[in-house]
């Protein structure tokens, strides 16, 4: 008798509540018949649903399968393990949100504008301008204060740039600089805890 092959690999999110009951469908996608891939996606993996973060085989995957649906061959694709953790829509209190908010805002922007006030001291940014200014003009002068607001405008532009601000202001889709970032830590941290769970569970 001929074995259908069924092919999976896990889902990188969980997207139910803690409470909302969890089925194999929620984990894992794959290819299959019609009828066998419902077969599959309702098979419960945690029927009281998930309030921690849990860590879930390939082995675990093969098994209930097995257990519900007879004559398939089931490979894997991808990832050995996976983490999953439920959606949490915790309300938070407006005003802390703002305050928070507003304390990074600050502190960042004085930060900044101190790093950059730095930097132009240690490598004497003023006496570059004038330089810059008497190559281009042949004038020398005490304070260039038409090449330092270029400057000035120069540094506020090349962030806008950088960030791809505009893109956002656009409703452009593709992620800057900054997203690609925080989604790498994202991974890296999803992947340490995965890790971590699994060495728990030896």
């Amino acid at each position: 008798m001929v074995h259908e092959e069924v092919y999976f690999q896990f889902k990188p999110f969980y997207n139910k509540q803690p409470e909302e009951k969890a089925y194999l469908g929620d984990f894992i996608e794959m290819t299959a018949s019609h009828e066998i891939r419902q077969q599959i996606e309702r098979i419960p993996v945690f029927p009281e649903g998930i309030s921690k973060p849990v860590r879930l085989t390939s082995v675990q995957v093969i098994g209930l399968i097995k257990q519900e649906v007879s004559n398939i061959s089931v490979i894997p694709i991808g990832e050995s393990s996976a983490l999953y953790q439920p959606v949490k829509q915790e309300k938070e209190n407006p005003l802390l949100v703002f305050l928070r908010v507003a304390f990074s805002m600050l502190l960042l922007f004085f930060g900044s504008a101190l790093a950059i006030m730095y930097f132009h001291s240690d490598v004497n940014m003023n006496e570059a301008h004038r330089m810059f200014y008497y190559l281009i003009s042949g004038e020398k002068v005490s304070s260039p204060i038409l090449f330092s607001v270029s400057y000035s405008i120069g540094i506020g532009a090349g962030i806008f740039i950088f960030f791809e601000i505009y893109n956002k202001i656009k409703d452009k889709d593709n992620p800057g600089p900054l997203e690609l970032e925080m989604h790498q830590s994202e991974k890296e941290l999803r992947d340490y805890l995965r890790d971590q769970e699994g060495k728990n569970q030896i």
